[in-house]
């Protein structure tokens, strides 16, 4: 049975519709951080997509639809990383798509009316794959890589990425027009690849970002968790309070990123109960050694901790971090033959990054980046 275009693309603007509806419609329902908006922005580049390509098949002559559409296709992809990079306190370097989104389309209208079906498909094909290939990358950085949610979301872009990947091969060694191009990388079957993977991206994303922002309403939701510590969006709500308050009056807070050195070492060689062991003597310890004005809160479930507080000059934050440090060494392990606890601490003050959450956070991230690749036990800012 042959499935006629039309039909295809009546399919899949069917389904990129919905799931872009029910993500918009989650996105409203709930308070939004840098990464649900930027994947609700690139669910709506994919419905201006599915639309442009409609109008391209239904009207004769409207040969500029698929610059528009191919432009919105690469944007989509590329709004799905960026919004990975935000989820995992990164910058979401949104330029990058931006700039390859308009070069995707002004290879199309270079191409004019004669440019046929394919006009601007190797630099929308080599797009494709290059965006979802850095997905895939990122979704496995963490704290994404630590929700079970996320691993639908890394199939996805892999199997896009080597779709589009193996695509661009085909065109250039057998061209658009060979049977096999055509049987397995046209259009049709791009389409079907495509309408299966949207789903499963649509449902990972929801949950994903659930976890992060939790509901908005916020009745009979807890904002702590199991070791008294805020929760993910409990803490980003009152830092955020804190970080508008503090621009007003001119005052300085600091991000302390406080994490466990050797986490994953520890869970391999002594077991899951004694990983659980850790992480609690850890939470108990930085609750005890940070300042009392300190918000202190969960983010991303792999063995870091946020501390914020208010501090004047960055040397008392530092001296702060020290005594944390310092707490933290003097916990012990019996479970783990005596093992005692080191932490490696990024720090970042609204003084040099500003007022801004996700900011704030990713630089004190790459602080602690920076922290344990120096050895381990050590704080940079």
């Amino acid at each position: 049975m042959t499935i006629d275009l039309y039909t295809v693309q009546l399919a899949t603007s069917t389904v990129t519709i919905i799931a872009g509806l029910m993500f918009i419609l989650d996105t409203v329902l709930r308070r939004p951080d840098t990464a649900g908006r930027l994947w609700a922005v690139s669910f709506m580049g994919g419905m201006l997509t599915s639309i442009s390509y409609a109008v391209w098949i239904l009207v004769p002559g409207a040969w500029w639809a698929v610059a528009v559409g191919n432009g919105a296709m690469v944007l989509t992809a590329g709004l799905l990383w960026c919004g990975a990079r935000a989820f995992n306190a990164r910058n979401d370097l949104l330029w990058v798509p931006l700039v390859v989104a308009t070069g995707a389309g002004v290879a199309v209208l270079a191409e004019g009316p004669d440019g046929g079906d394919w006009a601007g498909a190797p630099l929308l094909f080599l797009a494709l794959a290059a965006f979802s290939g850095l997905g895939a990358a990122e979704s496995l950085r963490k704290p994404m890589r630590s929700h079970w949610a996320a691993r639908g979301l890394t199939v996805s872009f892999i199997v896009v990425a080597l779709f589009y990947a193996f695509r661009t091969v085909a065109y250039f060694v057998l061209g658009p027009d060979a049977p096999v191009f055509r049987t397995f990388f046209g259009s049709e079957a791009a389409a079907f690849v495509m309408m299966t993977l949207i789903i499963v991206m649509t449902v990972s994303l929801v949950i994903l970002r659930s976890d992060r922002v939790g509901d908005s309403g916020g009745g009979g939701v807890s904002h702590w968790s199991d070791d008294e510590v805020l929760t993910s969006s409990a803490l980003r709500r009152v830092v955020e309070d804190q970080l508008e308050r503090a621009n007003f009056h001119d005052e300085q807070l600091v991000f302390l990123r406080v994490g466990l050195d050797e986490v994953e070492s520890i869970y391999t060689a002594f077991g899951r109960s004694a990983g659980s062991a850790l992480a609690d003597r850890f939470t108990a310890a930085v609750r005890r050694y940070a300042p009392p004005t300190a918000a202190i809160g969960t983010f991303d479930g792999g063995g870091e901790l946020l501390v914020v507080a208010p501090f004047p000059r960055m040397a008392d934050a530092r001296r702060a971090a020290i005594a944390l440090q310092g707490g933290i060494g003097e916990q012990t392990m019996v479970e783990a033959d005596g093992l005692r606890l080191s932490a490696s601490i990024g720090m970042a003050g609204s003084d040099a990054v500003g007022y801004d959450f996700d900011r704030l956070l990713a630089a004190s991230g790459e602080a602690a980046q920076r922290a344990r690749e120096s050895g381990g036990d050590a704080i940079a800012d």
